[in-house]
């Protein structure tokens, strides 16, 4: 299992840069646009969903939440540009009319590693 930096921690260099926390958020990992969807098992199975955003914390769709806050979910994170897949579990920390966020759970290192590869990997853009 992977260990997340500290809550004072004011920086990570996960990405080949650093990129500040930030404090409005509370974030360790920034949150980035690629393109990549996932299969969402909870309640309800939902495939090919496309992303809005992706970090190595978690994930987030838009539009109405078809889950609830709380709901443990398995995903399979689908990259498109690199033709892989990779399996992860999460649990709902936001549910919405407007979007659905993921925080991932119980990450592996070997999962941790390869999903760093692939944000690395693909055409990526921070979001503010």
């Amino acid at each position: 299992m992977t260990t997340l930096p500290p809550p004072h921690s004011t920086t990570c260099a996960i990405y080949g840069y650093d990129a500040e926390v930030s404090s409005v958020e509370g974030r360790y990992h920034p949150r980035l646009r690629i393109r990549a969807s996932a299969d969402v098992i909870g309640s309800e199975v939902v495939l090919s969903r496309i992303l809005e955003d992706l970090s190595l914390g978690g994930c987030k769709f838009l539009g109405p939440a078809w889950e609830d806050r709380g709901t443990r979910v398995t995903m399979v994170l689908s990259f498109p540009e690199r033709s892989a897949s990779l399996p992860v579990q999460g649990v709902v920390v936001r549910a919405s009319r407007s979007e659905l966020a993921i925080r991932f759970h119980d990450l592996s290192e070997k999962q941790f590693e390869s999903l760093r590869d692939h944000l690395q990997a693909c055409e990526t853009r921070v979001l503010h």
